[in-house]
């Protein structure tokens, strides 16, 4: 069975003064077509807004504040991890150096000049 966002075109028919619930996943759609159309997320909360929904931007915003500090969170972890690869990937490769030249960690990457001719 395949699922499929309605469009952006679709979101906004579908809010109606009737709407009991406004779910996470109605806000992660807006957001969604943030990404392409910095203008819908107004768009969205004027058509919720006009169809009562007083606090449609307080709702959103608080959506995305949450949505954007685990993701912040998620990106902080990722780095730290990326970071210690690189220093695992220096690390050996400074070995190498040293087991090859017999140079000593602190004068790896040190000019020797040009090869000879």
């Amino acid at each position: 069975m395949e699922c499929t966002s309605p469009s952006k075109e679709e979101l906004l028919a579908s809010i109606r003064p009737d709407m009991k619930h406004l779910t996470k996943g109605f806000f992660k759609r807006i957001y969604g077509y943030s990404v392409t159309d910095a203008s819908f997320p107004d768009k969205a909360i004027a058509a919720l807004e006009a169809a009562g929904c007083s606090k449609a931007r307080q709702y959103y915003e608080s959506w995305v504040n949450e949505y954007e500090t685990a993701h912040n969170a998620e990106l902080k972890d990722a780095a730290h991890w990326y970071r210690l690869e690189c220093e695992k990937e220096l690390k050996k490769r400074q070995e190498k150096e040293v087991k090859k030249n017999g140079n000593t960690i602190g004068d790896w990457h040190r000019f020797k000049g040009f090869p000879p001719i």
